[in-house]
């Protein structure tokens, strides 16, 4: 039987590892990559040019008749723990997942995963394990990225009820292999903590996933999950002072036993931000979000994806050692 995978974000970090793997096993696949990203497109794929933005690009793309069996992973997303508001963050994230969801089923695409995230579920109190929900609301959750991953996840439930085989999976925070671009604003912090420029660690932490994990959580879910259905992919919980002295300790630097608490770095971070701006940094890496995400519930269960189709995420010292 011919079969197609189809990849939106092949170009994003989890889709450059979801298409390595798939490229390992000998699969045909086709990935959407914006015209301006094309020199980042992976080999030995067919590369189609398109915006999930712009729905009439997405033609070519899922033009499937050439093939008996398809399977769409819309890994397409912005990521952003800046201040403020980005109108392209919702037009992504939200418009481009309804436009893909919209032209999957009138292609008739057999089995079609999407990519959220652990921020479209509402956060439980810090005592509780935060699990799967089956229903999203931007109004339950903070920050612009967090909305638009609730709204989009929303919206795909409403294609799965209208009859789309589609799942949906929660990775918690990514980090490990694949982000070619830099653009992963914690590698960028771990890769600062193994060179010493961060002497200090905040108090603090949150549950990180490896990429690698991700993708065979993606694949796993592909074969074993279900129409409607929503599965954590979350890894282990770790502290900020943990990672930084666990990386330290990989790279063969001495340990810091300073912690900087949230009261400084909550005051400290706006102005951060704003230097980082001033300096033409994109991307910083202190923002009050990013600083509020640490103090936040990152206690995930993947119990359910564990037994759906036998999810199992790595121990974190070797997504630590791929992220350097």
């Amino acid at each position: 039987m011919k079969k197609l995978y189809l990849v939106t974000g092949a170009t994003g970090h989890v889709g450059t590892v979801l298409v390595s793997a798939l490229r390992a096993r000998h699969a045909d696949i086709r990935a959407l990559v914006l015209p301006q990203e094309r020199r980042f497109a992976p080999e030995g794929v067919e590369v189609c040019e398109g915006d999930v933005t712009d729905a009439g690009s997405l033609t070519r793309f899922f033009n499937v008749s050439d093939y008996e069996e398809t399977t769409l992973i819309h890994c397409a997303a912005l990521i952003t723990i800046a201040s403020g508001e980005n109108a392209r963050v919702w037009n992504v994230n939200v418009n481009g997942t309804d436009h893909v969801m919209q032209k999957a089923a009138e292609a008739g695409i057999q089995r079609v995963i999407h990519v959220s995230s652990v921020h479209a579920i509402p956060e439980r109190p810090l005592n509780e394990t935060i699990t799967e929900v089956n229903s999203f609301s931007p109004g339950l959750v903070q920050g612009q990225y967090a909305k638009s991953k609730a709204a989009a996840s929303q919206r795909v439930l409403e294609y799965a009820r209208k009859g789309l085989n589609v799942s949906i999976v929660h990775p918690s925070g990514v980090i490990g292999p694949g982000d070619l671009r830099r653009r992963n604003h914690m590698i960028r912090t771990i890769q600062a903590m193994a060179s010493g420029k961060i002497p200090f660690a905040m108090k603090g932490g949150y549950d990180f996933v490896d990429s690698r994990d991700v993708v065979s959580g993606i694949l796993g879910c592909e074969k074993g999950g279900e129409r409607g259905e929503c599965y954590i992919l979350s890894g282990h919980y770790v502290s900020v002072l943990e990672m930084q002295n666990a990386v330290r300790g990989i790279v063969g630097k001495r340990s810091v036993r300073l912690e900087a608490p949230y009261g400084l770095m909550k005051r400290i971070a706006p102005a951060a931000e704003r230097i980082a701006g001033f300096f033409g940094q994109k991307q910083p890496i202190l923002t009050p979000y990013s600083v509020q995400t640490l103090h936040t519930n990152g206690n995930f269960s993947y119990e359910k994806a564990s037994k759906a189709f036998g999810y199992a995420p790595r121990p974190v010292h070797e997504t630590l050692l791929a992220s350097l």
